[in-house]
């Protein structure tokens, strides 16, 4: 991406510090600890900046072609949780994820955080370059927070973290719904880089009820309509916001 395009760097708003006995005083990265209310819990947010990803990843021409305006009239464009998923794996989700991120950070000025929910295949550390933990795993495992801002403007990440500690499963839910509600808080939006919804037995499918809605890729190469109609066996139609055409041929 053009670095012209990002002169400022952004901050978390500064709240009363709040120390938890829990926090891991060796984590040197870590920024100052903040909670809002008695129902958050503890943000770090770290002192590092991730870069942006490479060209390869972003490009104006993937990030300018989202059209954010019936996502807004359904959802007012404030403090909306989507999920990117898609049918099978390897269909583009990472790179749909990150680019609607940063259209939404740089081009709709929201305040966005990018997660990365794909356990068994986490990417954007990679595409960041920078650690995988902590991140979302550690969070559920240790009940504190930690996100870094990027260069772009209004752009938050916060990555899988070690996955090896969490294998998500029902009885995580009621702490991934404290993570969630923590960050809308936060974030005008948040952009959640998930697994693939088939095979079924891979996709986190008692979570989706904590977020506001799914956004499916759809790879036109390879994905059958026989893969949506698996797809809508599992989870209700309704739960998706939209759709996504990846790899279309102009």
């Amino acid at each position: 991406m053009d670095n012209n395009n990002h002169q400022y760097h952004s901050s978390m708003p500064k709240n009363k510090v709040f120390v938890p006995e829990a926090v891991d005083q060796s984590d040197k990265e870590g920024g100052e600890i903040t909670v809002r209310d008695h129902q958050s819990l503890p943000v770090s947010v770290s002192k590092v900046t991730v870069k942006d990803p490479s060209s390869q990843y972003v490009a104006l021409k993937h990030y300018n072609s989202f059209n954010f305006l019936k996502l807004a009239e359904t959802f007012k464009l404030k403090n909306t949780a989507i999920g990117i998923t898609s049918a099978n794996k390897q269909d583009g989700k990472t790179m749909v994820a990150v680019n609607m991120a940063i259209s939404l950070a740089q081009g709709y000025q929201q305040k966005t955080l990018l997660i990365d929910f794909n356990f068994l295949n986490p990417q954007l550390h990679n595409v960041f370059e920078t650690r995988q933990s902590p991140g979302l795993a550690d969070a559920m495992d240790r009940r504190v927070i930690k996100i870094s801002p990027t260069q772009t403007t209004n752009l938050f990440l916060m990555t899988a973290g070690d996955c090896k500690k969490v294998k998500p499963g029902i009885e995580h839910t009621l702490i991934l719904r404290e993570i969630l509600n923590t960050l809308s808080k936060e974030f005008e939006f948040i952009v959640i880089d998930m697994t693939s919804i088939l095979p079924i037995n891979e996709f986190p499918i008692h979570f989706i009820n904590e977020i506001d809605g799914l956004i499916s890729v759809i790879d036109t190469t390879k994905t059958k309509k026989n893969d949506l109609t698996k797809v809508f066996k599992h989870v209700d139609e309704n739960r998706f916001m939209g759709y996504v055409f990846n790899k279309v041929e102009k």
